[in-house]
């Protein structure tokens, strides 16, 4: 008797997401257990790096050799945490609890990794 293979909805490296499971580096959920997912856009270190541009700028504004030198070190600091600073988590809800399932920098992948679960969540219950 041919074994039936399963739906594969997305699959990229160490995800893999089917109307059963969703395999999330190496974590797997059932997705009967799963009751909602949501994507979540994280910038706390994008504020703090406003602030230390804000602090740099002022440091710079003093002129001396140490002000300079920290004040530098602060806006340059300041502008990676702006530029890669952000993150997207993914959210999954349990009977139990929610949790945070899957964190990346590339907001586009953790929303398409979101709709992947939700269209499983979907396939499931159709069933």
């Amino acid at each position: 008797m041919a074994k039936m293979m399963e739906e594969v909805l997305l699959e990229s490296g160490t995800i893999k997401i089917t109307p059963a499971r969703v395999v999330l580096g190496s974590s797997t959920y059932s997705v009967a257990n799963i009751t909602s997912v949501k994507a979540r856009q994280d910038d706390t270190l994008k504020y703090g790096g406003v602030v230390a541009c804000f602090v740099g700028f002022i440091a710079l504004a003093l002129l001396t050799a140490t002000s300079i030198i920290l004040g530098i070190l602060l806006v340059a600091g300041g502008v990676m945490a702006i530029v890669f600073g952000g993150k997207t988590e993914i959210l999954i809800t349990t009977g139990a609890a929610e949790s945070v399932a899957f964190v990346s920098r590339d907001a586009k992948a953790a929303l398409e990794i979101a709709s992947a679960i939700n269209l499983a969540i979907m396939k499931r219950s159709a069933r």
